[in-house]
Formats: C-alpha cells, sequence, structure tokens
C-alpha cells in the first residue's frame, strides 16, 4: 500500500495495475490522474501576510506546495539545467512578504479533511474500516475494545516473514511444530520438512496452519519466544498499543487480546507488501516440497476465507482478500483488504458470526466506496501529474530528503514539510490544517494577533486594536460605560459593547451586529468600520504558512 506519507517514497502517481494480486495501490513508477483538494493559501510572517500566488495541493493527507511561491519567499532564483534544479539566493536574505493584492480574497469553504466517515449497523461486536492515508477509521464501532483475535494473529507472522524474510528461503521446519494443540487448525507441516518460506507462508495463511506459524516464527526469530518479542516490538511500532500477542498463530491464550483499530494498522502495513496481497486472494494453491527423508511431499491447500471462493456466493468485486479467525472466546473474526475509487481499504471485523461477517464485510466496502464518491464529488478535482526525478540544489549544494516532487500545471509542487530544508529562515514554517478567516483592507492583507476574525449572524468582526491600528484610527476605551473610541484627524466612531447603536462623529447608526468580546478581546463589525472611514475591505478564507 504505497502512500505519499511513507518518507523516501517518491511522488510518481499511476493507473492501477491491473490484477488484484499486484494491486492495492497507486504504483509509484510513472505519471498519472490524481484525485486532489486544490486551494488558495495565504502566506504569514510576523505582523505581514499575503495571499499567494499558487495553489496549495492536498493528496492522501499530505500538503504540496509550489515551488516558485516559497522560492519568492526566501527571494531565491529558480534555474532548470540537465543535472537538477537549481534554487540561487538573488537578493537579500529576508523573508519577502508582499500584503497588497488587487485579487478578491478566495471564499470558497474547504474541508479540513479528507477523511470520509459513516455509520451503518452490522452484527459484529467491532469493526473498523481504515482507509489508505488516513489516521482515523471511517468507520467504527467498538473501536478499542480488547478481544480475541484468533488466527487474524497470523498477519503479523506474515508481516514480519516478510520484512526479515525472503521467499526464497529454504526452510526446515523444527521441532516446535509438532507441539501445537491438538484442536489446532493446521497445514500438516511437520518437523524436518524442507520447504520455502514461501510455500510456509501460504500454509500460514490459506488453511490456517498453526503449524506454519511456529515453523515460520522458529525461522525467522530463532525460537517461538523471540518471534513473539518481535511481534510485540511491531505492534508498538505501528502505533497498536492496545495489542499483545502471546504466539504466533492464535490459539487462545487469556493475555493475548487486540483491537480492530489495531488490527488494521497491523494489516495497512502487511498489504504494503505485493506477496502479502497474492497470498491473501488465493483460494487455492497446490505445491510440493520435502519431508525429512527426502520423500516428495505433496499438499493442496485451501483459503478458509469465503470471499476468495467463487462457489461461496460471498465474494465482492472489490475486496481482493483477507484472513479469518476462529476460537470458541474469540466467535468468528475477519480481516479484508479492499478497493474502490482508487482508494485502498482495510476492514476488521471481531466477534462476529460465521456468515454476518462477510455480509458485513460487503455492506461496509459498498458503503465506503458509495461515502467517498460523494466526497470526492463535491470537493476534488482530478489532475495528471508527472515526475520531478531531477535533484534540487541550493546554493550549488544538492538537498536531501526532498525526493516527492511532481509537475502540474508547468509547476513544480514540494512537500509543505520539505520548506524548512529550502531557508534557515524558515525552521518552523507550517501549514495550517484548517482555513483561517482573512481580511484585506484597501489592498493589503490584514494580520489579526492571537484573536481570528470571526462571522456572527452573516457579519465579519475582527480584533478592534489591529482593525484600528491599520485604519490610522486611536483607539479609546471606557471601561465604565463599556464604549469603544476609534478616532483621527477627520472621523471619530462610537460603538458600546453589545449594543447595535453607535455614533459616526456624532451621527446615529444601527449596526446589524455590534461590539462584541471573544476570548476576552472586542471584536467590531469590520464593514462599518471600514466605510466610516472611506476605506474599502474584502474577506475571505484559506489555509495559511506560518513562518517564525
Amino acid at each position: 500500500m504505497n502512500r505519499l506519507k511513507q518518507a523516501g517514497f517518491l511522488f510518481l502517481i499511476v493507473l492501477l495495475l491491473s490484477t488484484p494480486m499486484q494491486a492495492y495501490a497507486f504504483n509509484p513508477a510513472s505519471a498519472g490522474s490524481i484525485k486532489i483538494i486544490e486551494q488558495p493559501y495565504f502566506i504569514q510572517h510576523q505582523d505581514q501576510a499575503m495571499l499567494a500566488d499558487g495553489q496549495a495541493i492536498t493528496y492522501q493527507g499530505m500538503d504540496y506546495l509550489p515551488l516558485r511561491d516559497i522560492a519568492s519567499l526566501f527571494n531565491l532564483g529558480i534555474s532548470h539545467q540537465g543535472n537538477g534544479i537549481y534554487l540561487e539566493q538573488t537578493g537579500a536574505g529576508t523573508i519577502s512578504i508582499q500584503p497588497s493584492t488587487n485579487r478578491q480574497l478566495p471564499k470558497q469553504t474547504i474541508p479540513a479533511s479528507d477523511l470520509v466517515t459513516f455509520n451503518i449497523p452490522i452484527g459484529a461486536h467491532a469493526g473498523v474500516v481504515l482507509e489508505d492515508g488516513q489516521q482515523t477509521p471511517s468507520f467504527a464501532k467498538n473501536a478499542n475494545a480488547p478481544l480475541y483475535p484468533a488466527s487474524t494473529v497470523k498477519v503479523m507472522t506474515a508481516l514480519l516473514a516478510l520484512e526479515h524474510g525472503n521467499l526464497n528461503d529454504v526452510v526446515v521446519v523444527g521441532p516446535g511444530a509438532a507441539a501445537v494443540p491438538s484442536d489446532s487448525s493446521t497445514a500438516g507441516v511437520r518437523p524436518g520438512d524442507i520447504m520455502t518460506l514461501e510455500q510456509l507462508l501460504y500454509a500460514l495463511m490459506l488453511p490456517s496452519g498453526n503449524d506454519a506459524a511456529v515453523a515460520i516464527a522458529e525461522h525467522i526469530g530463532g525460537s517461538h519466544w523471540q518471534f513473539i518479542q518481535m511481534m510485540n516490538q511491531r505492534a508498538r511500532q505501528l502505533g497498536a498499543v492496545n495489542t499483545t500477542f502471546s504466539n504466533a498463530h492464535g490459539y487462545p491464550h487469556p493475555n493475548q487480546k487486540t483491537t480492530v483499530n489495531d488490527l488494521a494498522k497491523i494489516g495497512q502495513e502487511a498489504a504494503k507488501h505485493p506477496f502479502f496481497l497474492k497470498l491473501v486472494s488465493t483460494p487455492n494453491y497446490a505445491t510440493t516440497y520435502r519431508n525429512r527423508q527426502g520423500m516428495p511431499v505433496h499438499k493442496a491447500w485451501r483459503n478458509t476465507n469465503a470471499m476468495t471462493q467463487p462457489s461461496s456466493g460471498f465474494m465482492h468485486p472489490s475486496i481482493l482478500g483477507g484472513k479469518t479467525g476462529y476460537t470458541n472466546a474469540a466467535r468468528h473474526n475477519l480481516i479484508s483488504f479492499g478497493q474502490g475509487n482508487g482508494y485502498d481499504y482495510t476492514i476488521v471485523l471481531l466477534r462476529g458470526e460465521r456468515e454476518q461477517r462477510y455480509r458485513d464485510t460487503r455492506s461496509l466496502i459498498d458503503q465506503m466506496k458509495f461515502s467517498r464518491q460523494l466526497f470526492d464529488s463535491a470537493h476534488k478535482k482530478t489532475i495528471v501529474v508527472s515526475p520531478v526525478s531531477e535533484p534540487l540544489y541550493l546554493n550549488q549544494q544538492q538537498i536531501s530528503g526532498i525526493e516527492n516532487m511532481f509537475i502540474y500545471n508547468n509547476s513544480i509542487y514540494i512537500p509543505a514539510t520539505s520548506i524548512p530544508k529550502l531557508s534557515a529562515m524558515a525552521g518552523g514554517a507550517r501549514l495550517t490544517t484548517t482555513q483561517q478567516m482573512q481580511v484585506k483592507v484597501n489592498q493589503d492583507v490584514v494580520t489579526f494577533d492571537r484573536t481570528e476574525p470571526v462571522i456572527l449572524s452573516g457579519r465579519l468582526l475582527v480584533p478592534v486594536r489591529s482593525i484600528f491600528e491599520e485604519l490610522g484610527l486611536e483607539l479609546e476605551w471606557n471601561a465604565a460605560t463599556q464604549t469603544v473610541t476609534g478616532k483621527n484627524a477627520t472621523t471619530t466612531i462610537t460603538m458600546k459593547m453589545n449594543d447595535t447603536h453607535a455614533t459616526v462623529n456624532g451621527i446615529p447608526h444601527t449596526l446589524d451586529v455590534p461590539a462584541t468580546a471573544v476570548n476576552g478581546r472586542t471584536i467590531v463589525p469590520v464593514r462599518f468600520i471600514t466605510e466610516a472611514t472611506g476605506a474599502t475591505v474584502d474577506w475571505g478564507r484559506g489555509r495559511v504558512l506560518m513562518l517564525n
């Protein structure tokens, strides 16, 4: 599941590969079309702000900004030479903010997140749907309830095998394979059998072989116990902090618990491996290996997951495969991996019923796809991007760590998180996660200290001190009468707090909304103030690149 969030991955987005065995994400190998949120943004440094020339792009939770905007901000020239993209200091080493603009401020409301959420009834006690690029599930029921995982534990076992082993590893099955409980599900592998790690993984995931799980654990970890330590350490690394593993196969143990939320994180990581997806989507597998005497052993394993079996009636075009689990204590569990609308999904159900878990999974993937399509139709656009493979240089020195640049609409985009690499003055640069109200008086974008502008009853109110200073008004405050006065050589404006009656040069006016206080700071209706002084005002909203 290749995602832009992973450091070190190139941002080269493509069409999905043709078969489910290879798919589950965009292939980072060539250019292609993606769905993004595009929006104007502002740049603010100390008491100056401006509307940026370009647009911010958000794709799968990661933000990108035009390189030319950032270069201009730090007085850097851009040249594209044969072996790279060069940034050179062209002026003073200062931050260049141009508050003045004759453009109308943007007013479109953009969602703060592209997280899609929904709620439908399911039969399982707990369930989640986790979309790629998201940390928060789109669907959650009892997401953090501690439950028995049963054989869904084998997803972690497979993940560690793929991370620490090689599919061509020759494995001699150890003695632990014969020591699994007699009522375990097994694949029929025996101590002394000689087989590849690939064959063992099929034995693990299709017939849900506990014997194969121990054989893998002993091969990868050196011992079953040491492998369990690796499992728990990896769970912590993935943020699965409410999970404790006690064995590699999921046989009941009072201390072995997980949550649907944790299991989704583990599954999402496993699905980054193409072979894992091939594994869990395979309905049947036949193979031959040799026993300790060197005699051939022929095996045919059938996947316990009915969603991989054409005859079951539970297959779904958007579900690639998954892993079942069952014990009396755990009941019927299922983790599934799906695709839809260009997104990847991990669906986890714990403590369900045998057939209901499949019906739940089908309902969840259908609702997820529907909800995502509605959101994307309303808020996203499809663009075509191409990769930037050349390195980036700053004053002749190559910059490391900016690898996922791309070109859109003849402009190079870089991750917003990479901006500090372009200037020592940008160490604390950050792009706000939500839109903020912005105000332009005459032609200048105005900044407000600590208190943001707000809209009340359809009218914009701004901090009084900032707007008075911008308009050259002297501020007076009468605590006894709760009166705010602003005056210059030609104009005197008087307003009482929470009172719609006001005066301009002694002439009464009725306000749509009065001056009031928010978080202990006085805010006033900006249009009334600017019209009283002969100034023009415009307002808008957008995310803000904040510089220290």
